[in-house]
Protein backbone atom coordinates (compact mmCIF):
# COMPACT_ATOMS: atom_id res chain seq x y z
CA UNK A 1 0.00 0.00 0.00
CA UNK A 2 2.78 2.45 1.26
CA UNK A 3 4.50 1.70 -2.47
CA UNK A 4 1.13 2.59 -4.32
CA UNK A 5 0.96 6.21 -2.27
CA UNK A 6 5.05 6.71 -3.18
CA UNK A 7 3.87 5.74 -7.01
CA UNK A 8 0.62 8.07 -6.88
CA UNK A 9 2.94 11.05 -5.11
CA UNK A 10 5.97 10.95 -7.72
CA UNK A 11 3.58 10.79 -10.97
CA UNK A 12 1.76 13.46 -9.45
CA UNK A 13 5.29 15.57 -8.91
CA UNK A 14 6.36 14.99 -12.10
CA UNK A 15 2.74 15.98 -13.72
CA UNK A 16 3.26 18.89 -11.76
CA UNK A 17 6.86 19.95 -12.78
CA UNK A 18 5.51 19.16 -16.56
CA UNK A 19 2.60 21.21 -16.37
CA UNK A 20 4.58 24.13 -14.86
CA UNK A 21 7.55 24.15 -16.98
CA UNK A 22 4.80 25.22 -19.81
CA UNK A 23 2.73 27.73 -17.65
CA UNK A 24 6.48 29.16 -17.36
CA UNK A 25 7.53 30.12 -20.99
CA UNK A 26 7.08 33.68 -21.71
CA UNK A 27 5.01 32.78 -25.48
CA UNK A 28 1.43 34.63 -25.65
CA UNK A 29 -0.81 31.54 -26.75
CA UNK A 30 -2.72 32.82 -30.17
CA UNK A 31 -2.32 32.46 -34.22
CA UNK A 32 1.05 33.14 -34.92
CA UNK A 33 2.81 34.02 -38.24
CA UNK A 34 5.87 31.84 -38.85
CA UNK A 35 8.63 32.73 -41.47
CA UNK A 36 10.72 30.10 -42.65
CA UNK A 37 14.18 30.73 -44.44
CA UNK A 38 15.62 27.12 -45.86
CA UNK A 39 19.39 26.49 -46.66
CA UNK A 40 20.18 22.96 -48.08
CA UNK A 41 23.64 21.74 -48.15
CA UNK A 42 25.27 20.93 -51.30
CA UNK A 43 21.97 22.40 -53.66
CA UNK A 44 23.20 26.14 -54.59
CA UNK A 45 19.73 27.10 -55.83
CA UNK A 46 18.04 29.46 -53.39
CA UNK A 47 14.83 28.04 -52.02
CA UNK A 48 12.14 30.58 -51.17
CA UNK A 49 11.39 32.05 -48.09
CA UNK A 50 8.34 30.71 -46.96
CA UNK A 51 5.39 31.95 -44.01
CA UNK A 52 2.44 29.88 -42.51
CA UNK A 53 0.29 31.35 -39.82
CA UNK A 54 -0.72 28.54 -36.84
CA UNK A 55 -2.63 28.55 -33.41
CA UNK A 56 0.32 27.68 -30.81
CA UNK A 57 -0.59 27.22 -27.01
CA UNK A 58 1.13 26.23 -24.27
CA UNK A 59 0.26 22.66 -24.55
CA UNK A 60 1.22 22.56 -28.69
CA UNK A 61 4.77 25.00 -28.14
CA UNK A 62 6.48 23.42 -31.03
CA UNK A 63 5.37 25.21 -34.43
CA UNK A 64 4.74 23.04 -37.78
CA UNK A 65 6.75 24.36 -40.42
CA UNK A 66 5.26 21.94 -42.92
CA UNK A 67 1.83 19.90 -43.00
CA UNK A 68 3.46 17.08 -45.06
CA UNK A 69 6.63 16.83 -42.89
CA UNK A 70 4.50 16.22 -39.92
CA UNK A 71 2.26 14.16 -41.24
CA UNK A 72 5.14 11.53 -41.17
CA UNK A 73 7.18 12.96 -37.85
CA UNK A 74 6.46 12.69 -34.37
CA UNK A 75 8.54 15.01 -31.42
CA UNK A 76 10.36 12.01 -29.56
CA UNK A 77 11.64 14.32 -27.14
CA UNK A 78 11.06 17.60 -25.96
CA UNK A 79 12.73 20.07 -23.12
CA UNK A 80 11.79 23.64 -21.51
CA UNK A 81 14.43 25.87 -20.01
CA UNK A 82 13.40 28.96 -19.30
CA UNK A 83 11.54 30.48 -22.43
CA UNK A 84 13.33 28.19 -24.94
CA UNK A 85 11.98 24.91 -26.17
CA UNK A 86 14.02 22.13 -27.17
CA UNK A 87 13.55 19.08 -29.37
CA UNK A 88 14.01 16.21 -31.18
CA UNK A 89 11.62 14.51 -34.06
CA UNK A 90 12.00 11.26 -35.88
CA UNK A 91 10.20 10.65 -39.10
CA UNK A 92 9.14 7.57 -41.14
CA UNK A 93 11.18 8.40 -44.11
CA UNK A 94 14.54 7.75 -42.12
CA UNK A 95 14.85 11.81 -41.31
CA UNK A 96 15.93 13.14 -37.93
CA UNK A 97 15.62 16.81 -36.87
CA UNK A 98 15.92 18.55 -34.12
CA UNK A 99 15.26 22.00 -32.94
CA UNK A 100 15.68 24.86 -30.67
CA UNK A 101 13.03 28.18 -30.03
CA UNK A 102 12.99 30.87 -28.19
CA UNK A 103 10.35 33.17 -27.06
CA UNK A 104 9.96 36.57 -26.11
CA UNK A 105 6.19 37.09 -25.27
CA UNK A 106 4.57 38.33 -28.52
CA UNK A 107 7.84 36.98 -30.78
CA UNK A 108 10.38 34.29 -31.47
CA UNK A 109 13.66 33.01 -32.43
CA UNK A 110 14.56 29.38 -33.92
CA UNK A 111 16.30 26.86 -36.06
CA UNK A 112 15.60 23.11 -36.99
CA UNK A 113 18.27 21.05 -38.55
CA UNK A 114 17.38 18.36 -40.29
CA UNK A 115 19.38 15.52 -42.19
CA UNK A 116 18.07 12.67 -44.15
CA UNK A 117 19.41 10.87 -46.68
CA UNK A 118 18.93 11.37 -50.53
CA UNK A 119 19.43 8.87 -53.26
CA UNK A 120 22.38 9.41 -55.27
CA UNK A 121 23.17 12.38 -53.30
CA UNK A 122 23.87 10.77 -49.70
CA UNK A 123 23.34 12.35 -46.77
CA UNK A 124 21.77 16.26 -46.82
CA UNK A 125 21.49 18.48 -44.22
CA UNK A 126 18.52 21.42 -44.51
CA UNK A 127 18.73 24.66 -42.04
CA UNK A 128 15.36 25.98 -41.32
CA UNK A 129 15.66 30.00 -39.56
CA UNK A 130 12.50 30.35 -38.06
CA UNK A 131 10.94 33.42 -36.67
CA UNK A 132 7.27 34.71 -35.73
CA UNK A 133 5.55 37.33 -34.30
CA UNK A 134 1.32 36.60 -32.38
CA UNK A 135 -1.08 38.32 -34.64
CA UNK A 136 -3.94 37.51 -32.69
CA UNK A 137 -6.19 35.10 -31.33
CA UNK A 138 -6.84 30.98 -32.38
CA UNK A 139 -9.56 30.96 -34.76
Amino acid sequence: MLRKKWKHFAMTLILTAFTSAHADVNMQEGMWEISNRIEMSGIPVQIPDTKISQCITKENIVPKTNKEVNKYCTISEQKIEGDTVTWKMKCTNKMKSQGSITYSGDTFEGLITTQTEVPNMGMMTMSIQMTGRRTGECE
